[in-house]
């Protein structure tokens, strides 16, 4: 079981618990990664690199872009192993404009509804945390999660032509959620260079 000097549970679902990963546990994420490639595979053609997982940890948004507070969140079991990670970035580019970097979950749990569990329950804690609106990026052709994000209600405000995800160059489907209502409008007033006809990268 986690034990009590773990970082606090911020929110649970499908049987995982999340809490904030600390650098201590960069190793286990970068076991979680070599043991789990089908994700580096199919988004850049290759394994996790060596350094894959500090890269994740440390990496944060371009200078030129605003924010709030980036988190590595790490989804346990009840043993306290990990089984999967997102990285979330708080006010990015606006207040209440939270994005989604990377969402990961270990290939045995797939196919077992506990991905849209343990997002469900993120999309709370982000939405009792502050925010209005969820945003990332899809890999087009991706098609496992280009068929996740949709089902989870993201739609499409832009693409991203000619993108270096990590090792391959990808076109990029900008998806967004409103947690709290509103239309695109109001989004595309928040972030401008989201705009289908926005030239910004």
């Amino acid at each position: 079981m986690i034990e009590a000097h773990l970082p606090a549970t911020l929110f649970s679902g499908g049987g995982l618990v999340a809490r904030r990963l600390e650098a201590h546990e960069v190793p286990a994420l970068q076991a979680l990664f070599e043991a789990n490639p089908e994700y580096f595979l199919a988004i850049n053609g290759r394994r996790a690199l060596p350094d894959e997982a500090q890269v994740e940890f440390e990496e944060r948004p371009p200078a030129y872009l605003s924010y709030g507070e980036q988190q590595t969140l790490g989804f346990y079991d009840e043993e306290g192993t990990l089984q999967g990670m997102a990285t979330v970035v708080s006010n990015l580019c606006a207040p209440g404009v939270w994005h989604v970097t990377l969402f990961l979950l270990a290939t045995r749990w797939h196919g077992q509804g506990v991905a849209a569990a343990i997002y469900q329950a993120m999309e709370y804690w982000s939405k009792a945390s502050g925010a209005s609106w969820l945003r990332l990026g899809v890999v087009i052709g991706n098609t496992r999660a280009e068929r996740f994000w949709t089902r989870r209600g993201f739609v499409e405000v832009r693409r991203r032509l000619g993108v270096d995800t990590g090792g391959r160059v990808n076109d990029l489907s900008v998806r967004v959620k409103a947690l709290a209502g509103g239309a695109l409008e109001a989004y595309w007033a928040l972030v401008p260079r989201d705009h289908p006809e926005s030239d910004l990268p």
